[in-house]
């Protein structure tokens, strides 16, 4: 008689255990599937997303920043000979050039005279930047250079280096032209000719 309740009761034991991995497994296959479909349903929402995303760029509302042509031109600000703060994107809606240059650079030099001219003919149709890489330069023979010249264009001081790296001046003289809404259209590594600024220049404000 008790080995029979023993078998009895032994009997219920396997059954409740049998009873819940079976309970168990139904519930994490619940689990399995809900997370499943919630991972499908960020899927989507990604997908969406992305979808936007690529809809923006189309239209140009927002673009990849690059010291490249066709890409948004990398932000400044940096203070002038005279200590005025100047920023790439506050130009009044007019284009702007950018030029990096530094008063040991022979080709810089041979550039100077053109860009001073194009800056006293096309100075307020266009914002002139002409970043010196100050932080690789002599200032106190910078300015010497300057006055000398007699150049009159904004002269912008990196004196961080951080400009420059920006836009990788690895060799210079590079200049870069900047539409109105801030994408570079035109990049020109090393000096340019008084012929080839002026083209630029009346086709950037014709």
């Amino acid at each position: 008689m008790g080995h029979r309740w023993r078998n009895v009761l032994i009997g219920i034991v396997i059954l409740a255990a049998i009873a819940g991995a079976i309970w168990k497994a139904t519930d994490s296959g619940e689990d399995t599937e809900k997370a499943a479909t919630d991972h499908s349903e960020q899927g989507k929402a990604g997908v969406a997303k992305e979808e936007k995303s690529g809809e923006t760029r189309k239209t140009g509302a927002t673009r990849e920043v690059r010291s490249e042509e066709g890409f948004q031109a990398p932000d400044f600000t940096l203070n002038t000979l005279e200590g005025k703060k100047v920023t790439l994107s506050k130009n009044g809606g007019k284009p702007s050039l950018v030029n990096l240059w530094a008063s040991w650079c022979p080709p810089c030099k041979v550039e100077m005279p053109h860009l001073q001219k194009a800056y006293e003919k096309y100075g307020d149709q266009v914002n002139f930047h002409m970043v010196n890489l100050t932080s690789l330069d002599n200032k106190d023979k910078m300015i010497d250079y300057i006055k000398d010249g007699k150049y009159t264009f904004p002269v912008l001081m990196d004196e961080t280096g951080k400009v420059g790296e920006k836009y990788m001046a690895f060799s210079i003289p590079q200049t870069y032209i900047v539409d109105e809404k801030g994408q570079v259209i035109r990049k020109i590594m090393g000096a340019m000719t008084e012929e080839q600024l002026e083209e630029i220049m009346r086709e950037l404000t014709s």
